[in-house]
């Protein structure tokens, strides 16, 4: 494997290994912006690709509603786009009001890079669970604790903040404001109902 596809394999390993040395790694490449859109857009389509091959091992009719909406590309793909730009702008706002250097344009890659990592990683989680289910629910939490890891780590790079709980912290806290932003926003538009 030489070119693009083995540079792609050898940072995802390092940021697997090394989270915040492959973040530090992609930064460096100072990619230019038309390309870490394309990078959004492909990891968007991508993501919605393996959720729509997810439904298609799971029984007839057991598919969550939500899970069954964000599988159509015509839902999903925007509905998985604006959500990852809100992560960008949140990530890249909220940081640097506690002090951190990275902006947009940084996030934006690093977003991309990150969910193409996690997409990568279901991908796998998903064969796994097909050749070994009983491996399922201990595999869905192992992903879930290393995307937390890589998540805060990424996050942690980006600004250059030091302290792992802090940014933990942090990016839980901007996730709740988010969620409660979009729903309130959501309801106002009539699109959710009010509780």
């Amino acid at each position: 494997m030489t070119g693009l596809p083995a540079l792609v394999a050898d940072l995802a390993r390092q940021t697997m290994r090394d989270p915040r040395g492959g973040v530090r790694r992609l930064l460096a490449m100072d990619l230019p912006m038309e390309a870490r859109w394309i990078a959004l857009l492909l990891v968007t389509v991508l993501a919605v690709l393996v959720t729509r091959l997810s439904l298609v091992f799971l029984p007839p009719g057991g598919e969550p509603a939500f899970l069954a909406l964000v599988a159509d590309p015509f839902v999903g793909v925007p509905v998985q786009g604006l959500s990852l730009l809100i992560a960008v702008v949140a990530i890249a706002v909220i940081g640097q009001r506690f002090g951190g250097r990275g902006g947009f344009a940084d996030a934006l890659l690093v977003v991309a890079w990150v969910e193409f990592l996690m997409t990568v990683v279901q991908t796998a989680e998903l064969l796994v669970m097909l050749i070994v289910p009983p491996l399922g629910a201990v595999l869905v939490l192992a992903v879930l604790a290393w995307f937390v890891w890589i998540v805060v780590n990424a996050v942690a790079e980006l600004h250059g903040f030091r302290n792992l709980i802090l940014v933990f912290l942090g990016l839980v806290g901007g996730f709740v404001a988010v969620v409660f932003a979009l729903a309130l926003l959501l309801s106002l538009l009539g699109i959710l109902p009010v509780a």
